[in-house]
């Protein structure tokens, strides 16, 4: 284990929950996340979620990505970012705008097919090896790039599309779904 992480937030939900899942009821972007807030609050209250106590996060994509069996991977095979083939809505991502705040809390490396699949940090435990923050991320971009070049997401993990997001985590003074600005 790593004694450091309090709480996975990885993008996907393989080892924490998402209270929407985007992709089950086909309202996720070519990231296979949603645009914005807004979209998010109406799935919720249309299942009778209620977001009290829920965290938000906003996520950027680095614009590279590389393809991999999950054996190894070729550091100079990295190529411009595809979509997800099977995004229902078009990609039209809206940045938080005050009273909201974005703040990065690291960098996640997920692993995409069809849709947005794994987070191989938490759900293949290569956190394990690498300096991970209480959250498992890592620290930087290239700190993520350095990893994946390195291998060390690799030896039969996960096959497919790997991508590096920022992860920020969405807070208001007091954050109130209802009356922000979403």
């Amino acid at each position: 284990g790593t004694p450091n992480i309090i709480d996975v937030c990885s993008l996907s939900d393989c080892v924490n929950d998402n209270v929407v899942d985007l992709q089950a009821v086909w309202k996720h972007n070519a990231f296979g996340l949603a645009n914005d807030p807004k979209t998010l609050c109406e799935l919720a209250d249309s299942d009778v979620h209620d977001l009290k106590g829920s965290t938000f996060f906003y996520y950027e994509a680095y614009a590279y990505e590389i393809e991999s069996d999950g054996w190894e991977f070729d550091p100079k095979a990295w190529r411009p970012v595809t979509p997800v083939p099977s995004a229902s809505v078009s990609t039209a991502v809206s940045p938080p705008t005050p009273p909201l705040k974005a703040t990065v809390i690291g960098y996640d490396v997920v692993t995409f097919g069809d849709v947005l699949e794994h987070s191989p940090m938490s759900y293949n435990s290569v956190a394990k090896d690498l300096p991970v923050n209480e959250t498992c991320f890592l620290a930087s971009l290239d700190a993520a790039k350095d990893a994946i070049n390195a291998g060390a997401f690799g030896g039969g993990r996960e096959e497919g599309v790997y991508k590096i997001f920022s992860v920020a985590s969405v807070t208001s003074e007091p954050f109130d779904p209802a009356s922000a600005n979403i």
